[in-house]
């Protein structure tokens, strides 16, 4: 089925809420990757927002096949939605693609998985995984049409 075709406008302030989730992403991985937080509930929680914004960014990437009509993908930004599948890498890199199973197996939902997480297996490299989704957000802002983005994204572009 088709998306529907979203206008400049709904797509600007779609991307004010994009420029939100990649902010927060590059901000949280520098302060875990920092130490900023010690381990217990504190880290947890860091890392657990880490995951939820790393998996918004990779979705709107890579949007997974259960993909909703509201979902905001990065192919709903340019004229022909098969642009954004030509330019992006492919498949996605080995850091990405085992973040992508370890957010959904050991953070965003209760699976049996978590039981093989040995603790020398839990760190994340934060800053590895930023870099990588700061590589996409610039691979995409060089090639969306200007006009379709909000005014969060004015000034240095990544």
């Amino acid at each position: 089925m088709a998306r529907t075709k979203r206008t400049d406008k709904d797509l600007q302030e779609a991307s004010n809420h994009l420029q939100y989730e990649y902010t927060m992403l590059l901000s949280v991985a520098q302060g875990l990757a920092s130490g900023i937080a010690a381990q217990g509930w504190l880290a947890n929680a860091l890392l657990e927002s880490f995951v939820i914004h790393f998996r918004g960014l990779l979705d709107f990437f890579n949007p997974p096949a259960t993909l909703k009509p509201d979902d905001v993908i990065a192919a709903d930004y340019f004229d022909d939605p098969n642009k954004w599948e030509s330019i992006k890498p492919s498949p996605l890199s080995t850091t990405l693609s085992q973040a992508k199973t370890r957010a959904h197996k050991e953070v965003a939902h209760l699976t049996y998985a978590r039981l093989e997480v040995t603790p020398e297996q839990k760190g994340w490299a934060f800053i590895d995984i930023a870099n990588e989704m700061h590589a996409l957000m610039g691979l995409f802002l060089k090639h969306v049409p200007q006009n379709r983005l909000g005014s969060r994204w004015q000034g240095p572009k990544p």
